[in-house]
């Protein structure tokens, strides 16, 4: 009998201990995305490098609308350390800018004009929330940079930039301060982008572990919410299994003969192996207070392969 009290008192301590597990994490996270693929625009293939992308005209209106309201002081701009500039900072760093790399001279009423088709990089300071049940992502942008980036030269081989981030934005200070005027006249106005950006993000401590333990649980429990990395459905679950396994090639020498031999080894891949995640997103941008939206498409996950870069696991997750 005090063997079964015993027992029936450590399933219920563990049974406490799994519902107290946390079923998701907010995390407050820098990101930098580029919406540019110069060998895209070039020679219409991607580079394995860089995927991002947003085609010509969706990547300068959403620049517009960000320097419209900017010139017209319908928000405030900022440096990173949230001091507050002026709109002539901004011009006069450009045109120094322009005229030091490049020898070009522009005028302050022509600057932003020039450089919309080079605004092609964008920092985030966002809170990203991690479910672990779902494997979902939704990010909530506390504040972004628009960067202008020029290219030097772009070759097979190398490709040569100049960055200059321009201005800091934080949003929710404007969404915010239009709720303190009650100004219900103004209605939200987005400015919805149908590309996919698709970026690169790391996954760290403390989400990491959590999250690839729950992927690798319903990958191998073959949730519907898993599919192959082009987004087509398994047809059998041998091919999910598989995925787990690492597959390489060898080669021992023969301590008899001397001759190489060629042999096929396998390891799995484990929760910790998955360092990075790809992400597809859907933007759109309200052009009354320049606040940013994304929405999390789908995530792949990605591993350290080797030193040349990851590799993906071979699932999405939807």
């Amino acid at each position: 009998m005090k063997r079964f009290i015993i027992i029936i008192f450590a399933l219920t301590i563990s049974f406490i201990g799994f519902a107290q597990q946390p079923t998701y994490s907010i995390e407050y996270e820098y990101h930098n995305v580029g919406v540019f693929n110069p060998e895209w625009e070039i020679y219409h293939s991607l580079n394995p490098k860089k995927f991002e992308h947003i085609t010509g005209y969706y990547r300068e209106e959403l620049a517009k609308i960000i320097f419209n309201a900017v010139s017209s002081k319908q928000v405030k701009i900022y440096d990173q350390r949230k001091r507050e500039i002026s709109i002539d900072t901004v011009l006069n760093r450009i045109i120094e800018f322009e005229k030091r790399e490049f020898g070009h001279t522009l005028k302050k009423d022509s600057v932003f004009k020039f450089i919309y088709p080079y605004i092609s990089t964008y920092s985030f300071e966002e809170f990203v929330k991690y479910d672990f049940k779902t494997l979902s992502l939704e990010k909530t942008i506390k504040a972004y940079c628009p960067t202008l980036v020029r290219y030097k030269s772009f070759t097979d081989t190398k490709i040569d930039t100049v960055r200059l981030e321009l201005f800091w934005i934080f949003p929710q200070d404007e969404v915010e301060e239009e709720d303190s005027k009650k100004n219900k006249e103004i209605k939200d106005d987005y400015f919805n982008i149908p590309d996919t950006v698709i970026s690169l993000q790391p996954l760290k401590y403390p989400v990491q572990n959590p999250y690839t333990t729950s992927l690798f649980y319903k990958a191998k429990n073959k949730d519907a919410s898993i599919v192959r990395a082009d987004g087509s459905k398994f047809n059998a679950p041998k091919e999910v299994d598989d995925l787990f396994i690492l597959k390489s090639t060898v080669y021992i020498e023969n301590e008899e003969t001397g001759v190489e031999e060629k042999k096929e080894v396998t390891s799995d891949i484990i929760p910790e192996d998955i360092t990075h995640i790809r992400l597809g997103e859907l933007w759109s941008i309200n052009r009354n207070n320049l606040q940013i939206k994304k929405q999390v498409k789908y995530i792949i996950p990605l591993y350290v392969y080797d030193d040349k870069g990851f590799r993906q696991l071979g699932i999405r997750i939807r």
